[in-house]
């Protein structure tokens, strides 16, 4: 049963206090306003950095939201002359939405050729670390925070010698124990039969690579992005890679660090380059679909719109763009970002364009989206990347935007009073429940989302977990999984029936909670999984009674799970099947429940913003990379 704070009648009443009907709709006026000057030019003068890529995220561990900026000299750029490497700029927020440079204080006024960055807890100190890995394979880092916002460069001691030209990376728990192992995308495709690489986290921050964990057969060209998916509903990470030109591919995961391709489930996208793909339940179904930018079909100018891929719950996708996107205009863009803009508890669609202000399109609810103009303020800029968050304290999150092929500067849009504060629980898209063995750990996995989806899952202040029965109540914290996916683990119980009550809070407090149900049936007491087998682990014996690789015996296995590891942990939850959010009535008489969108309650609404909005025309182009 989900449990939220109370709905507020008043949610919607931002927007509506601004326009009252369509005719009286102000053209042009926007909910998100361009803060200028909020970001000095890290890399001199007027013309900026190339930023592909970029993370919002407390990285000093004061609540509130600073940014990390990466930069590259181009898109794909080979040359390794110092004059053309480019700094990862570190901004630290004030709290108030001012950010400093501290580039040279937190990393040292590092400069290299990275085109991403996957940031989370590698080493269980519980601050988040910055994996940097170059394109051109030479001067990756692995930044070890220390605190105050110092990081050290630690991947000498914790990665292996190898560096391969990396396009993207991400960093989720690939074996299912507990800790984040890293991906990382051959961003060059140098190798034909390998496209990716899988270090596997030893549980204090050191990596091995488990060789052959990769599915060969992409047939796209340079992998430049990488999004974490539970595409089939099994609650273990997937891999969306997404090629620069060419079909992505879908790889499933098997829950101990190896993936099976399903790219055949995937319709390809035959428009020419894509950058950035958006993962969402877009149409309240309890899984998660695709946007694919730039692979949608056109009105009629020569440019592609964004393609929306619907998943019929196995991770079996079907291109329904002709049939639910309307009005959205041609135009070449770099990738589509899932946020909950009208706060009506669905995800809408925010395109991020190279040629026009970024785009809304709004959801009605069950997945149909209608252009609306206007929303986002400002110049027409060339943005590449851009990352929601509150960085004010205001509720309302805020919009930064990675730029690059002009003269630009990295932008802040500010969200003004037009756009509803954030008043909804976080979402529970999806539960596991299930039974267990007596004398086994019992892990329990959950899916949310809150207002926007990042590279780090929803935004939270808090999430853990209570098992409870049997006068039994432990509460545990719960660790992020990658994508939208969560863990619980507890020790050991007695044969019984229990309940575990999984809650969330964002960061504007809102907390939402679901209670899921397990049986604990007689087992035979052993803490032990079984072999996985496959995969090897770079410089481990051939001996896998003795092998402390990944993918041997997991009651010997250092790497893969401690104590409770990760074949136990898949195995347990075997059986476990996942349910969609319930839905209560609140006091209000509205609907509660997880809509697989941006919240956890439902307030009725703002009225719709295709009433309220009217938008200037489309501005100029601006050229293109390739």
């Amino acid at each position: 049963m989900l449990r939220t704070r109370p709905a507020r009648w008043l949610s919607g009443l931002f927007l509506l206090s601004a326009f009252t009907s369509v005719g009286e709709a102000q053209a042009g006026a926007s909910l998100f306003d361009e803060q200028a000057t909020s970001f000095s030019a890290a890399c001199g003068g007027n013309d900026g950095c190339w930023t592909n890529h970029l993370r919002l995220t407390d990285l000093d561990g004061d609540g509130d939201l600073d940014v990390v900026f990466v930069n590259y000299a181009d898109f794909f750029n080979g040359s390794t002359d110092p004059q053309e490497l480019e700094p990862l700029a570190v901004y630290e927020n004030d709290g108030s939405g001012s950010f400093t440079n501290v580039s040279d204080t937190a990393v040292s006024d590092f400069v290299g050729s990275i085109r991403q960055v996957a940031i989370g807890d590698v080493d269980g100190d519980g601050d988040d670390d910055i994996f940097a890995p170059a394109g051109t394979g030479d001067g990756a880092a692995l930044f070890i925070n220390m605190g105050d916002m110092v990081f050290v460069d630690e991947y000498a001691e914790r990665m292996p010698a190898e560096q391969p030209n990396v396009g993207a990376t991400r960093m989720g728990d690939f074996d299912n124990d507990g800790d984040l192992d890293i991906f990382s995308a051959d961003g060059y495709a140098t190798n034909v039969d390998i496209h990716g690489h899988i270090y596997l986290n030893d549980g204090l921050g050191s990596f091995e690579e488990l060789k052959g964990a990769i599915p060969g057969g992409f047939s796209g060209t340079d992998p430049d992005d990488v999004d974490l998916i539970d595409a089939n509903g099994d609650f273990i990470v997937d891999l969306l890679l997404n090629a620069h030109a060419g079909n992505n591919s879908l790889w499933i995961g098997n829950g101990d660090g190896t993936f099976t391709d399903a790219t055949d489930g995937f319709p390809g996208q035959p428009q020419g380059f894509h950058y950035n793909p958006g993962v969402c339940d877009v149409d309240g179904d309890g899984d998660l679909d695709v946007w694919v930018d730039n692979q949608g079909p056109g009105n009629g100018g020569g440019v592609p719109t964004e393609q929306l891929l619907i998943n019929d719950g196995s991770g079996v996708f079907v291109d329904e763009t002709s049939e639910r996107v309307s009005g959205n205009p041609d135009s070449d863009d770099n990738g589509v970002v899932c946020a909950d803009i009208d706060n009506d508890g669905d995800f809408d669609g925010v395109v991020i364009s190279l040629q026009t202000r970024e785009r809304f399109l709004e959801n009605d609810g069950t997945g149909n989206f209608t252009f609306i103009n206007g929303v986002f303020g400002g110049n027409v800029d060339s943005s590449l990347w851009g990352e929601f968050g509150d960085v004010n304290g205001d509720n309302r999150f805020d919009l930064v935007t990675g730029q690059g092929e002009g003269a630009t500067i990295d932008r802040l849009y500010v969200a003004n009073q037009g756009l509803p504060v954030d008043d909804r629980a976080p979402a529970f898209r999806a539960i596991e429940t299930g039974s267990f063995e007596a004398g086994s750990a019992i892990v329990v996995r959950a899916a949310i989302s809150d207002r926007s989806v990042t590279d780090n899952g929803p935004r939270l202040s808090a999430a853990t977990a209570t098992l409870s029965g049997d006068g039994v109540e432990e509460s545990v914290d719960i660790t992020f999984l990658g994508g939208d996916l969560f863990r619980a683990e507890f020790p050991s119980q007695a044969e019984g029936a229990y309940a575990v009550e999984v809650c969330a809070t964002d960061m504007a407090g809102n907390e939402g909670c679901e209670t899921t149900q397990i049986e604990v049936a007689a087992g035979s007491g052993e803490t032990g999984g079984t072999e996985t087998g496959g995969a090897d682990v770079t410089g481990d014996p051939s001996d896998s009674d003795s092998d402390s690789d990944a993918a041997s015996d997991s009651d010997s296995n250092s790497n893969s799970a401690s104590d409770t590891n990760a074949s136990e942990s898949a195995s347990a939850s075997a059986s476990a099947t996942a349910t969609a959010g319930e839905t209560d009535s609140d006091t209000d008489g509205d609907s509660a429940g997880s809509s697989g969108g941006g919240g956890g309650c439902s307030t009725g609404g703002p009225a719709p913003l295709s009433l309220l909005l009217l938008g200037p025309a489309l501005l100029g182009l601006r050229r293109r990379r390739e």
